[in-house]
């Protein structure tokens, strides 16, 4: 923030100071921001809420506030490519679903249980960026390998959970 400051770079300072004033809210909530995955997830909010008003300003003919959006965007985009940010790959990712219903496999495995254990603290995924259809599918094909539904219904054999 300070070398924005410096280099009275105004666009920076607002992308900034938006980005502080959504984490200090989100204190006040029940999802504070303690991990890179929420403040990624921040970030992505703020870029898509600038794309749609981007769109919307160029839909009314307004060239000039959204070309002011899309610089927004970009400086958003600069810190959403961060190192911090590094998204897992699909073997990674399923490396770690693995290694959830492996460790849950004698307790109740439910594909809900399994997401709980990769996103809690200290789990796999807690600080890590992940693709969530990538995660829905594959918890949910692994689950199924590990224990299969019972005929047609929709409990998980040897669990008595749905």
């Amino acid at each position: 923030m300070k070398e924005a400051l410096k280099a009275k770079d105004q666009t920076r300072l607002n992308v900034l100071r938006g980005i502080l004033t959504e984490i200090t809210a989100s204190e006040k909530e029940a999802r504070p921001v303690k991990t890179n995955r929420r403040l990624f997830q921040i970030l992505q909010k703020r870029q898509n809420t600038c794309k749609a008003a981007a769109k919307e300003f160029e839909d009314a003919g307004r060239e000039d506030l959204s070309a002011k959006e899309n610089e927004q965007i970009r400086v958003l985009q600069e810190y959403l490519n961060n190192d911090s940010f590094v998204e897992l790959s699909e073997d990674e990712t399923v490396a770690a679903i693995k290694a959830a219903v492996e460790d849950i496999v004698r307790k109740e495995l439910t594909p809900k249980r399994v997401r709980e254990v990769l996103f809690r603290e200290g789990g796999a995924f807690e600080d890590r960026i992940t693709d969530g259809e990538t995660v829905s599918k594959n918890i949910m094909r692994l689950v199924h390998e590990a224990a299969p539904l019972e005929n047609g219904s929709k409990k998980w054999i040897g669990t008595g959970a749905q």
